[in-house]
């Protein structure tokens, strides 16, 4: 029996939200939709997103760190 293969995007955004600050002009990696790392930006990295405006992150009931943009879950 075989992994399946993980999920994995890197979203850079102009504000990052987290419970402990705010990084801004920031990048979010979430793996199969848990955040796993956070870091401001520094120089450009292959295959990573870019949305405008803030990325909020958020403890669910689990607690493990979700990424928002307004409502909606970035998976």
């Amino acid at each position: 029996m075989t992994d399946s293969p993980k999920s994995l995007r890197r979203i850079a955004a102009n504000v990052i939200q987290t419970t402990t600050g705010t990084i801004e002009q920031g990048i979010v990696v979430i793996e199969d939709g848990i955040v796993v790392q956070t870091y401001p930006f520094s120089e450009e990295e292959a295959m990573t997103e870019w949305i405008t405006g803030t990325i909020i992150l958020r403890l669910d009931n689990e607690g493990k760190y979700r990424a928002y943009k307004g409502d909606q879950l970035l998976k």
